[in-house]
């Protein structure tokens, strides 16, 4: 037996460089293998990390093959530090433990205990009186007994907590029983209670969530809701990552009034740019006696080396779905957001397959539209059309394009016809202080038509596109900015109307006999070569337009300093009056923002306000606000409103919603390492 009776300090070397394990391994490795190997062989070899350990009483066993450390021990290697007043080591089972104060700390986790065993062959063990702290993502794991199964899997029988917040008293914790935690992957328990401030609010015989990943299939914190039409709601989704570019969201939705709604989302991303994601969603609306169905769809897969899909689908089987249904759930969807939908009165259905050549493309195009306001079979829907698109080649100083294509547009109640279209373009540009760019073009039409008013079901045209742009810059420096002017002079001419039958299938049909002048002048400031304020007025002049040529005066101006904001009018020379105005005005100050932006068409007899405010008081609180005012039609149309904290471990948002007879509010939480991630700033 060998003895040290008193403290004292020894620092060795190891002959290999360690790696650096796993919470327990690292226990076993740098308590006993660094007494082992440094204490009681007899060689020391050249150092690669400097280890220390600090004890009152060092001793070794040679029957029972048993080291022993006692007296304040302390361990110390690259960063990690263990502690305890014991600590015994069996050389021929590898068995360890440590007994009182046990304290471990290392870069990625921090536990302390009053007694430790553990094998360090095996890699398991357990802890008595012990709490577990994952640096990485901020766990706490706290139990009487705490038990090491495998590398990465802790389980406790007894009464266990869960929580990633710190203090004494967690603002929130799972605590149960038959506690199971994979660091990095989930956490499994039974008999489980979620606790707020350690008052139990919410019990389940089972519980099962992801852990400190972005992306771990389980269920989402539920989002509950009170609306004036649909009742109290709540709306339940469940995440399912099926692979690394793939997962899924499950989504049930419950209302007192409406009834039972269910949808599904699903989302890809694939090499070289593929993205896809579908949406179905479907419910039964007790109060009207409606199925209300709902089916979305993005997949882009046009890489530029083979073929390309391109798909769009929007589709419902009722025109007031986004008003009646879907305008307050904009929780769980990567697709464009509900509000905007409502906000448009046809809905757009396309799918296109592309087929790349050196310089050129063809493709299969089919789209079909959705009247939200009349009748659909009013419209004509493009199915399918066939093209091929030369894009620009360059001939000496020349470039040429062409593009032609066949379609057939079917219109249920009105003319179906099919159209053959070609339109070659040549391109021309001269000059370098002064630029003149040129293009001439030829636009050629035959249609057929299925059944038509008139008794000529064969109609051609042929027109002639001149398109012609004269521009310049002048700039002039000073001390502390740039300034730069732009006049530029550009003229368009179309011979006649590709149909003078006046049937509108697409925006083709749109290009009617045309001789226009546009004089604009644009004028930029920049400050250390950022632009600051642009802007541009324009006349167009109509020469086609009898005794009144003068188009409406066109003004377009952008800041970014002092605050962004964009303003454009237009002024009727000949009547003396403003035609249109739009404005977006956003004033930053140090904790938060105001916008304001207004829409005024006075053809259409449009005046619309739109308003909001962002205000982060504190840290941890934000509230903002918007409205939107239609002067000219139902006045108040929208005002929303929420409030948000966001603590050290959990985050809640309170929506409120008013608008087309309906209040709603909405209440989120987040559970900050188990359904969202955790803000980088707390």
């Amino acid at each position: 037996m060998i003895k040290t009776p008193e403290r004292r300090a020894l620092r060795m070397t190891s002959g290999r460089q360690r790696k650096s394990y796993s919470l327990f391994s690292q226990v076993f490795t740098f308590l006993f293998l660094i007494l082992y190997s440094a204490l009681f062989t007899p060689h020391c070899h050249a150092a690669d990390a400097e280890k220390t350990i600090v004890a009152q009483t060092l001793e070794y066993f040679s029957k029972l093959k048993k080291y022993s450390a006692k007296g304040a021990v302390k361990v110390e290697q690259e960063g990690v530090t263990v502690e305890a007043d014991e600590m015994v080591y069996y050389e021929e089972t590898g068995d360890v433990s440590a007994t009182g104060n046990v304290r471990y700390n290392d870069p990625q986790a921090f536990f302390t205990a009053e007694t430790a065993e553990m094998n360090m062959e095996k890699k398991t063990g357990k802890l008595h009186d012990a709490e577990i702290f994952f640096k990485d993502g901020n766990y706490h794991l706290k139990s009487a007994e705490i038990e090491r199964k495998a590398e990465q899997e802790f389980y406790s029988r007894n009464e266990t907590e869960v929580t990633t917040c710190d203090g004494p008293i967690a603002a929130w914790c799972f605590r149960g029983k038959e506690m199971v935690l994979v660091p990095g992957e989930q956490i499994t328990g039974r008999d489980v209670t979620f606790r707020v401030k350690d008052v139990p609010v919410f019990y389940s015989p089972y519980l099962w969530a992801p852990i400190n990943k972005d992306r771990k299939t389980g269920f989402l914190i539920p989002s509950i809701s009170n609306s004036s039409t649909r009742g109290f709601g709540i709306s339940i989704p469940f995440f399912w990552a099926i692979a690394e570019n793939s997962d899924a969201t499950f989504l049930l939705d419950a209302y007192s009034r409406q009834g039972i709604g269910t949808g599904m989302e699903y989302r890809f991303i694939g090499p070289r740019g593929l993205r896809s994601a579908w949406w179905l969603y479907h419910i039964r609306d007790h109060d009207l006696h409606r199925d209300f169905t709902e089916f979305r769809a993005v997949h882009d897969d046009r890489s530029s080396g083979g073929i390309g899909l391109f798909l769009n689908a929007n589709i419902v089987n009722e025109k007031d779905f986004y008003r009646k249904i879907a305008e307050h759930k904009e929780l769980y969807r990567e697709l464009s957001p509900y509000s905007e939908k409502n906000l448009q009165r046809f809905l757009e259905s396309t799918a296109e397959v592309n087929i790349p050549f050196d310089n050129a493309r063809a493709y299969l195009l089919a789209q079909y539209w959705i009247d939200r306001k009349d009748t659909t079979g009013d419209i004509p829907q493009k199915l399918p059309e066939i093209g091929y698109v030369m894009n620009y080649t360059r001939l000496g100083s020349f470039l040429v394009s062409a593009d032609a294509s066949a379609v057939y547009f079917w219109n249920k109640n009105g003319v179906s016809a099919g159209r053959l279209a070609v339109y070659p373009t040549v391109l021309h540009s001269v000059g370098s202080d002064v630029v003149l760019s040129q293009s001439v073009a030829v636009r050629g039409t035959a249609y057929q038509f299925d059944h038509d008013a008139g008794s000529d079901r064969n109609h051609e045209s042929l027109a002639f596109e001149y398109d012609g742009n004269i521009h310049t810059r002048l700039f002039r420096k000073y001390d502390s900015f740039t300034h730069i002017i732009e006049p530029a002079i550009g003229y368009r001419y179309i011979s006649n109307a590709p149909n003078d039958l006046h049937y509108t299938f697409d925006e083709w049909e749109l290009h009617r006999k045309t001789s226009r002048m546009e004089i604009s002048l644009l004028n930029r400031i920049l400050v250390k070569g950022k632009e600051m304020v642009t802007a541009r007025i324009t006349q167009p002049l109509d020469t086609d337009n009898g005794d009144r040529p003068f188009r409406p005066l066109e003004f377009e101006l952008g800041t970014q300093k002092p605050f962004p904001a964009k303003v454009s009018a237009a002024y009727d020379v000949n009547t003396g009056q403003i035609q249109t105005v739009s404005s977006d005005i956003r004033i930053p100050f140090p904790s938060g923002s105001i916008t304001f932006g207004q829409r005024y068409n006075k053809p259409e007899d449009i005046m619309v306000f739109k308003g909001g405010v962002e205000v982060q008081p504190v840290k941890p609180i934000q509230v903002g606000m918007d409205v939107r005012y239609d002067a000219k039609g139902e006045g108040l149309r929208q005002v929303n409103g929420y409030v948000q904290y966001t603590s050290q471990c959990w985050g809640v948002r309170v929506e409120a919603a008013k608008k087309n007879g309906d209040f709603t509010v909405q209440v989120k939480f987040d559970l900050f390492g188990v359904t969202a991630k955790r803000p980088k700033d707390l």
